[in-house]
């Protein structure tokens, strides 16, 4: 999947694919994402979601290295 304007509401992007998605190493929160400055124990997309109406507007996905 290439980068994204947005995802409609039936869309969730997996987070674990994107540049803005980090893991917090804390226990009760431990997935974040940088661009909406979140952390939470579900998917950030599915926070972001429930809480604006509206899909993700920031899915990047990350460029891997085919070794």
């Amino acid at each position: 999947m290439k980068e994204k304007d947005h995802f409609s509401s039936t869309e969730k992007p997996n987070c674990f694919n994107c540049i803005h998605f980090y893991i917090t190493w804390e226990k009760t929160t431990p997935n974040g994402c940088r661009l909406y400055g979140i952390k939470t124990k579900h998917n950030p997309s599915k926070v972001v979601l429930s809480s604006t109406g509206t899909g993700c507007l920031g899915y990047e996905e990350k460029i891997r290295n085919k070794s």
